[in-house]
């Protein structure tokens, strides 16, 4: 919220029902409090040129509707303003409170523990008693800030009913300094708090202008290098998206070959038309990757760690109760031969050890497809997220679908196979042939 006034001869009274209107908004009616904040300009030949950020007074004690960790929340609030170092902190402590125990010294004193930019000022310097303490409070000499320390005495209760004019408290306010304290009175007063302010604010912008004209002629040559990437805007958006999609299908139709490409894409209607005349691919970069491509991982894991744990099956694992097993399938009768029931049963229990592998096999084959997708897309719609994520998303889901299928295949195809056991492979016939001329054909009175 921003409010802009011309202040009139009324001075801030105009705009004090306002202020105090919004503030009930935002915060309620019943000393609730908001991180939101109202902001202010005042325009006047009469008040220097300030910006002051007013934050709430620490407490303790929730009160009305404010919640039960109020202090911990306004200390949060109050921290996150002074904790920049471009900042001027303004701790302000009440002149009838002893200032060893001041919440707002305290919380500046945690975070600017030099006091380099640190202006104490104590409030209510009237109600403070006149004694060498009090003294040495508003001399400074108890309180180590670099930017001093200041007294003022602002209206009271009574006055801001009665609507006291800021001018009579400021006459008031210096015949109590002159009167009291005239050693340090031409330092004391909200007169002298004003100027110091306007000199300190000066001074702390000469200091922190070069840091902050370097950071932002950094920001700048970042976002100009951003802008050059990105490049033009395009004539025509559907005719772009469309080499988008395009060239991301070819890119990763060409990593899944070995033919690493990538598209660093700023389309410009005019480059694609000229480009598609001479029958190039506009913006498009060969490279000899860093990374394997996703062809290249997929040849590994189907040609060699697929391979490779199906190799080390041990085939004899199922045979340890083979001995056992022959006998539960013969009955009372005593087998000569390894039955047809033994010999199915041990065939299917081999195949079912080739399910864990193959299985394995998909998912990385599904992983390894999904990165490929996330970097090509990364690459090649950086000028675009949102449409990055929907083809991301798009192409994962898809990818997902078919995961499901190679999955079903690999175990309807397992089942198939344990179905019906050929016998009369070649394979299977060449290798019972061997073991036959090994151990030799029974003859033929043992096959009776």
């Amino acid at each position: 919220y921003w409010k802009e006034n011309k202040l009139a001869s009324s001075g801030i009274n105009a705009e004090y029902g306002e202020i105090i209107a919004d503030t009930e908004r935002k915060c309620g009616v019943n000393k609730g409090i908001s991180d939101d904040p109202i902001h202010l300009k005042l325009y006047s030949t009469r008040i220097p040129s300030l910006t002051l950020v007013d934050l709430p007074g620490l407490t303790k004690i929730p009160v009305g509707d404010q919640p039960r960790d109020i202090d911990q929340k306004i200390e949060n609030l109050v921290r996150s303003y002074i904790k920049k170092d471009n900042s001027i902190i303004l701790a302000v402590s009440a002149g009838n409170v002893d200032i060893a125990n001041s919440d707002a010294l305290r919380l500046a004193n945690q975070v600017d523990p030099s006091g380099s930019r640190t202006i104490a000022v104590i409030t209510k310097c009237d109600l403070m008693e006149k004694n060498e303490e009090s003294t040495a409070v508003l001399e400074g000499t108890s309180v180590d800030v670099k930017l001093g320390l200041i007294g003022v005495i602002n209206r009271n209760n009574k006055q801001l009913a009665e609507k006291t004019p800021i001018e009579k408290i400021l006459e008031i306010e210096e015949d109590y300094f002159l009167d009291h304290y005239p050693g340090i009175a031409d330092r004391m007063g909200t007169e002298y708090l004003t100027s110091q302010l306007c000199d300190i604010l000066i001074g702390h912008l000469k200091r922190c202008l070069p840091m902050l004209s370097d950071k932002i002629a950094k920001q700048q040559a970042f976002h100009r290098e951003i802008l050059k990437d990105i490049g033009e805007e395009p004539s025509d958006p559907n005719q772009a998206m469309i080499m988008l999609l395009s060239q991301f299908t070819d890119s990763l139709g060409k990593s899944m070959e070995g033919r690493y490409t990538y598209t660093v894409m700023r389309p410009d209607a005019r480059a694609i038309k000229k480009s598609a005349k001479k029958g190039e691919t506009p913006n498009e970069v060969t490279l000899i990757p860093e990374e394997t491509s996703a062809g290249a991982e997929l040849f590994e894991v189907f040609q060699k760690e697929c391979t490779r744990e199906l190799s080390i099956i041990p085939a004899d694992k199922n045979l340890h109760n083979l001995k056992k097993t022959i006998r539960s399938t013969s009955g009372v009768q005593p087998a000569l031969f390894i039955p047809d029931g033994v010999f199915n049963t041990l065939i299917i229990k081999q195949l079912d050890m080739f399910d864990m592998p193959t299985q394995h096999a998909i998912t990385k084959s599904h992983t390894c497809i999904a990165e490929a997708i996330d970097s090509i897309a990364a690459k090649s719609m950086v000028r675009y997220p949102k449409l990055e994520r929907e083809v991301v998303n798009i192409s994962k889901d898809y990818l997902a679908r078919q995961k499901k299928i190679a999955q079903e295949f690999v175990e309807e195809y397992l089942e198939v196979e344990k179905a019906f056991i050929n016998t009369n492979h070649p394979e299977f016939v060449e290798r019972y042939q061997l073991a036959a001329a090994m151990f030799g054909e029974p003859d033929e009175e043992q096959k009776k």
